[in-house]
Order: structure tokens, then sequence, then C-alpha cells
């Protein structure tokens, strides 16, 4: 999310429903064929193989409700679960009271914005800043100052992991014409609803601003109109390599997919890992 989504945006009211997991709760087909066509499909995977190569404490920045914090909590590791929408930290919570003693003890809650995050004493094995946490910082300037904070709290053979949309595989121009989603269910409803989506051109600072609502059909065949918006910022694997190495940090696995498949160019992500520099 932007540092300053407000709570009753719809991208924070449906992200369960947007993102689901395959992990938490009861998943279904269309959870699958979702992720599969949001690129996401494998990214806790890909995380918990992280967790599991190198264990924790893990600081997550931009932990959302935590899709990836709990599987890695009930893998046995300690998360330090940043997030700066205390709406989507709530729901966090609630996920949480559901899970054993032991796994909520493991998920340390943090209401800050990454870009200005300070946990004293805290030293990192694995510092994750997944799905786009990076594209959603509002410039070039908070970016590299949310690098700066992981670089900041990571141990000395500490490592890092982060993935971003391939800004060559996204529309750089304008479209007012509302593009649907395909029909998606809200979980705590039970209703079908739909996105609508509308995106400005990219502008000369890179960042492309988003908006649209989110029609929900009710039992009495009423629709439910929920607004949002947002911009996120176009950060390409050259961009990307030049702020790791501002903040001494450096690449050294990097992949198109979750599945470990080669980088290309049209690649839809960048899947990265790495460590200090030397």
């Amino acid at each position: 999310m932007n540092p300053d989504t407000p709570a009753d945006d719809a991208s924070i009211l449906y992200y369960d429903a947007d993102y689901p997991s395959l992990e938490i709760g009861s998943a279904c087909r269309d959870d699958v064929a979702a992720l599969v066509r949001m690129g996401l499909l494998g990214d806790v995977g890909f995380y918990g193989e992280q967790a599991a190569a190198h264990g924790g404490p893990i600081l997550e920045l931009g932990c959302g409700t935590g899709r990836i914090a709990i599987p890695l909590a009930r893998m046995g590791f300690t998360v330090w679960a940043v997030d700066v929408a205390e709406a989507m930290l709530d729901q966090l919570r609630a996920k949480l009271a559901a899970e054993s003693p032991d796994v909520r003890a493991r998920v340390r809650i943090i209401h800050q914005n990454a870009a200005d995050l300070d946990v004293p004493g805290l030293a990192a094995s694995l510092v994750l800043l997944p799905f786009n946490l990076l594209m959603m910082q509002p410039d070039q300037d908070q970016a590299r100052r949310a690098l700066a904070a992981a670089a900041r709290h990571l141990a000395p053979d500490g490592r890092f992991a982060l993935d971003i949309m391939n800004p060559a595989t996204l529309p750089q121009e304008a479209d007012s014409a509302p593009a649907p989603s395909q029909p998606r269910r809200n979980p705590r409803t039970g209703n079908p609803y739909i996105r609508h989506a509308q995106i400005s051109a990219v502008n000369r600072r890179r960042v492309q601003h988003v908006t649209g609502w989110y029609d929900e059909l009710l039992p009495d065949g009423g629709i439910h109109t929920t607004r949002f918006a947002f911009d996120w910022r176009m950060i390409d694997r050259a961009d990307l390599t030049t702020m790791l190495a501002e903040v001494g940090l450096v690449i050294d696995q990097l992949a198109g997919d979750f599945d470990g498949s080669p980088w290309t160019e049209d690649s839809r992500r960048i899947v990265a890992a790495g460590r200090r520099a030397p």
C-alpha cells in the first residue's frame, strides 16, 4: 500500500480476496488461477525456501495481512512483520487469533513505514521486501530509504529477498477505459465482485496512477461500490541494482519467476536475492 492509503480504500478491504492465500484457510481452484494471472503463484514457497536456507529472525517489510508472515511463523521462524497500513495489520491480528499460541508469539507486529523503519537491536538473518513493496513507495528517495532500512536491520552475514513487477511487461500509456477483472468472491461476505481499473500514463518520475472501483453483488440484487486509488513507480533491473548498491547491497540470485526460471527482459517479475556488498 502507499503510505497514505486510507483504511476504507477498496484495495485494503478486498486485499485477501484479490491476493488469496493457498496456505491460510481453505483454497480453491479459482484462487490458484487468480495467483497465476497476477504472477504470484509460488511466492510464499519462494520466501519459505529462503527462510529454510538462511534462518531467522526474519524481517518482512510490507507484510500486509500476513499471507507470507504466518506461513513463515508456522515453520518456526520469528517474523518481524512491518506495514504502514494499520487496517492491514488489524486483518493480520485477526488471522493470528486463529493460530496456535506458538505461532502468534513468533509474529512481532510493527506499524511503521518501511522507509522510516527503526527497530533498535534487530539484526535479521533474512529481510524480505515482497510483492512490489518497492514499487509502492511514492518516489525513488523513499524506495532507496526502504532499502537502506533493510540494510540497516540486516545481520552482517544476513540475506535479503524481494520481488517486483518487470516494468517492460506493464502498460505505460494511459487507458481511461475501465478494465474489469475476472469475477472473484469476497471471502468475508461470500458475494461475487468485479474490480474495474483505469491507469494513467507513466510520468517523468516513472510513476503511474491507478484508480477504479469494486462492484460487489449483494444478495438482494443491489450493487455495493467501493473505490480505490494508488500510485506505483516503475523500477527496472538497472534501477534496482543501482539503488541496492547505494545502500551496500548486491544481488547474487536473479530469476524471472518464483520457480527460479532465468530472468529475461520479457520476464513478468524481477525476483532477486542477495547480501551485503563485499
